[in-house]
């Protein structure tokens, strides 16, 4: 019996030895493995916001009254979809439709006026023209009567003086030298007398000429005056027209209406009034809010990141990926603002809205288990 208990000693003292070796080596294996991941392993590090709301690439666009005016169209409500330049509601617009009216029956006529105006001024131009032509005419037939006269009062005086001189000496008789000098002096009288009627032709010329360039420039003066009252009356209707088209709420891109300002029907709204937001259509965007002191320097373009929304169960939704846009110069009240372009995902379960809150991971780097300790060590030394 003695020598049974010994040999089965020995048989689990050598037992013992094997197991222990067996351990001792699976430890030092397991050991090494976890070493070598520690030190050469690597492990994602992220970056996590306080906050962030998901919104489109494009900022939401409020609708508000320009000029003031009664309401007497609307069709905002929440969740319509809207085109660019649909009217959306409208102001009352009766006293500038009847201005508009008043000013177009205006411009109707100014064409006839203007008409009539340049063929009244292009006959008085040729009336002026033909009467200075007239006066001329008749100012170079005085001109060649007084030349007449002044040659036939010279002749007549030179007989004159011959027939004085014979007289004188005895050749012809005292009578007829008188004679002789009357027609001389009569010649001369004619002669005066026409040259008295030349200025008096070319006086009368002038004033003529004087008068049908006033009435030329009277036409002409109505004229440009009608012409600015054209251009006047041209602005007002353009005016008008931008007013009726104002008192016209449209929408300014495409979207959907997110907000309405509660409105009844026949209220009078002051210019300005707020009546409605629209968000547009197109790719989305993530806003997202770090802590400064850890996000500045680490956040850049291009990281790459995901959102995983509040309300929605990430382990049955999944998170959407999402890449670093713009990151702010510098924090305000503490927060990095980081903006994260993402697409439009097609989720039949889940779409991303405009107005979605969540929270964004952005992965800042890549690094091993034991340099993550070593940082995580000199936070708390410091």
């Amino acid at each position: 019996m003695a020598v049974s208990f010994s040999r089965t000693t020995r048989a689990l003292q050598a037992d013992r030895g094997m197991g222990a070796s067996a351990t001792l080596a699976a430890a030092l294996v397991l050991l090494g493995l976890w070493l070598a991941w520690f030190f050469l392993g690597r492990v994602d590090v992220y970056e996590v916001s306080r906050s962030a709301h998901v919104q489109v690439a494009s900022a939401s666009r409020g609708i508000a009254v320009e000029h003031g005016g009664r309401l007497v169209a609307n069709g905002l409500f929440i969740g319509r979809s809207v085109r660019a330049g649909e009217v959306l509601a409208e102001l009352d617009s009766e006293v500038q439709k009847l201005r508009l009216a008043e000013a177009e029956a205006r411009l109707a006529g100014y064409p006839e006026r203007l008409r009539a105006l340049r063929q009244e001024l292009a006959s008085a131009q040729d009336a002026r023209a033909g009467s200075e032509g007239s006066a001329a005419a008749a100012i170079a037939a005085s001109r060649a009567r007084t030349r007449e006269a002044q040659a036939a009062a010279e002749f007549s005086g030179t007989i004159a003086e011959k027939q004085r001189l014979d007289s004188e000496s005895g050749g012809i008789a005292p009578v007829e030298a008188a004679r002789a000098g009357a027609e001389a002096r009569r010649a001369a009288a004619a002669r005066d007398a026409l040259r008295h009627e030349e200025a008096r032709a070319a006086g009368e010329a002038r004033a003529a000429s004087a008068g049908r360039a006033g009435e030329a420039a009277r036409i002409a003066a109505g004229l440009s005056g009608t012409a600015s009252e054209l251009a006047a009356t041209e602005a007002l209707v353009r005016q008008l027209r931008l007013e009726l088209e104002a008192r016209r709420i449209r929408a300014p891109v495409d979207g959907v209406i997110g907000d309405v300002t509660s409105l009844r029907l026949g209220e009078v709204l002051a210019p300005g009034t707020r009546l409605a937001t629209i968000v547009p259509q197109g790719d989305l965007q993530v806003v997202a809010l770090f802590d400064a002191a850890t996000g500045l320097g680490r956040l850049d373009h291009g990281q790459a990141a995901r959102l995983r929304l509040d309300g929605f169960a990430w382990t049955q939704y999944g998170d959407f990926p999402a890449r670093v846009e713009r990151v702010a110069a510098e924090g305000s009240r503490g927060m990095l603002r980081v903006e994260l372009r993402m697409p439009r995902r097609r989720d039949e379960d889940l779409p991303l809205r405009h107005g979605m809150t969540g929270q964004v991971d952005v992965l800042i780097e890549t690094i091993s288990p034991a340099l993550m300790v070593l940082r995580a060590l000199g936070r708390m030394v410091a």
